[in-house]
């Protein structure tokens, strides 16, 4: 299996030999990693090698869980196994914690979280709490970074958190 040019490439500018997600050379160029990144750094063209652009990569792995062939590597060079679409949690909101902020519904970059009536609440009807629509959920985990209220997780998650979020977003 070999690197993706582009990820031997930052791989030796990089002091600490953190590099991002990379995809080897057994990718059969279906897609999928393309269509499931939160971030829109992946690109190519069907049929053939896709790359991962790691100046824009959060590591958060998505692509590599839904890999069907398991061709993506992860940041420390470990070959990542596919999780059948079925089997990865989706994003959960406890409903007694949620504030109604709505950065979670900015962030979602598959807008499958949105604003509902809070259950609990009996008032005017001007209470929101969020809500997830799992089947377009990735596991990005995008949702449970920017909630300071821990009010939104994707439990058993087989995706990363990533560390490095606040400084990609600003390059968004």
């Amino acid at each position: 299996m070999k690197l993706s040019y582009v990820a031997v490439e930052w791989v030796a500018g990089n002091e600490q030999n953190n590099m991002a997600y990379f995809i080897t050379d057994t990718c059969i160029g279906c897609t999928v990693c393309e269509l499931k990144c939160p971030v829109d750094t992946i690109s190519g063209r069907s049929k053939e090698l896709y790359v991962i652009h790691p100046e824009g990569c959060i590591d958060c792995g998505v692509c590599a869980i839904y890999c069907p062939v398991s061709c993506i590597q992860d940041q420390y060079g470990n070959l990542v196994t596919r999780i059948k679409p079925s089997q990865i949690p989706k994003a959960k909101v406890i409903v007694d914690d949620c504030t109604g902020c709505e950065f979670c519904v900015d962030i979602c970059p598959f807008d499958c979280i949105y604003m509902k009536e809070d259950p609990t609440h009996t008032g005017a009807g001007h209470y929101k709490v969020a809500e997830v629509v799992a089947e377009d959920c990735v596991a990005c985990r995008l949702c449970e970074i920017v909630c300071d209220k821990d009010a939104i997780i994707v439990p058993n998650a087989p995706t990363h958190r990533a560390a490095m979020l606040p400084s990609q977003l600003e390059k968004h």
